[in-house]
């Protein structure tokens, strides 16, 4: 397969598991609020800071306020990140490789697009937005499931699948960073008896939550939620869990060894890590020193089969 086709498919499973991501993450947080009081000061930049695009939307938007932070993460195109742009983008580097993937997995990419730029762009409103992200999502798993069932187990379907892997590690770590520190603005105390909701509201992020109640069996809390999203062996969206998937792709593919050796050294980080004991900042260096790894297996994979 040729290295621009390998590219393209890559990042296709990238951009498309990222549009998941943002409305599963947006969906939640919405829910969220309908838990806590009715007089709780809520900070949607938080949602900003977990795809980290804080200086972009500084620069395009006046305030933090709920319709700002919707627009940026949902319908602008001149945010990267954004579900719209997401989308695009996937279409855009499906689009020379069409012949390797089910027609279906086209069509439902191209379908999603044509919504995002019409109805998709509907989300002042909470209930209309919940309908845009429920469309989202739906496709999205849509999509995976004709992939996982109808596309041969070669090169473009490790590629597209090891695109997603690291995509659905790294957006797990920012979730768990952001959503268990900063979501909610708490200067006197009153919103302590409310930790488990926020808790499970992360949970609800990822999809994480029915899951967590089947395997873990104890009521939901903090340590908890942290070691079943990062170390959990059998929930595919747990850190380990993405991350022993990718090594599965490298080891199909040819001189992958680079690749190999970094994606090892994120392991040993994960597995080296106490759980019992992080909580606060050490959470949070331990959160940033997992995505920079996950950035440095990003770079190899680049360096190694795309660069040429």
């Amino acid at each position: 397969m040729l290295s621009r086709l390998a590219q393209n498919l890559f990042w296709v499973g990238r951009y498309l598991e990222r549009a998941e991501s943002s409305a599963r993450l947006i969906n939640a947080t919405t829910l969220l609020l309908l838990d806590l009081p009715r007089q709780t000061e809520f900070d949607w930049r938080a949602l900003v800071e977990i795809v980290g695009a804080d200086d972009l939307f500084a620069e395009r938007y006046p305030d933090g306020s709920e319709t700002c932070v919707m627009r940026f993460l949902t319908s602008d195109r001149a945010h990267p990140g954004s579900i719209a742009s997401s989308v695009a983008s996937a279409r855009e580097n499906l689009r020379s490789a069409r012949d390797l993937i089910p027609r279906e997995v086209w069509e439902e990419i191209n379908g999603l697009h044509l919504f995002m730029a019409d109805e998709g762009q509907q989300i002042e409103r909470r209930l209309a937005r919940s309908r845009v992200m429920d469309r989202v999502v739906h496709t999205a798993r849509l999509t995976w499931g004709q992939i996982e069932s109808g596309m041969s187990r070669d090169a473009a379907y490790d590629m597209l699948t090891l695109g997603m892997s690291i995509e659905r590690a790294d957006m797990t770590t920012r979730v768990i960073d952001v959503r268990s520190s900063d979501l909610l603005t708490d200067e006197t105390g009153d919103l302590l008896p409310y930790q488990n909701v926020q808790w499970i509201s992360v949970l609800k992020s990822l999809s994480a939550f029915q899951m967590y109640r089947r395997h873990v069996r104890t009521r939901v809390t903090g340590p908890g939620v942290v070691r079943f999203l990062l170390s959990d062996v059998a929930f595919p969206r747990s850190t380990r869990f993405c991350l022993h998937q990718a090594g599965a792709r490298l080891a199909r593919l040819p001189n992958s060894s680079p690749c190999t050796a970094q994606l090892n050294i994120a392991l040993d980080v994960l597995s080296n890590a106490d759980f019992s004991r992080l909580s606060g900042h050490r959470l949070s260096e331990f959160l940033d020193r997992m995505q920079i790894e996950l950035n440095r297996f990003n770079d190899v994979i680049q360096s190694r089969y795309f660069q040429h």
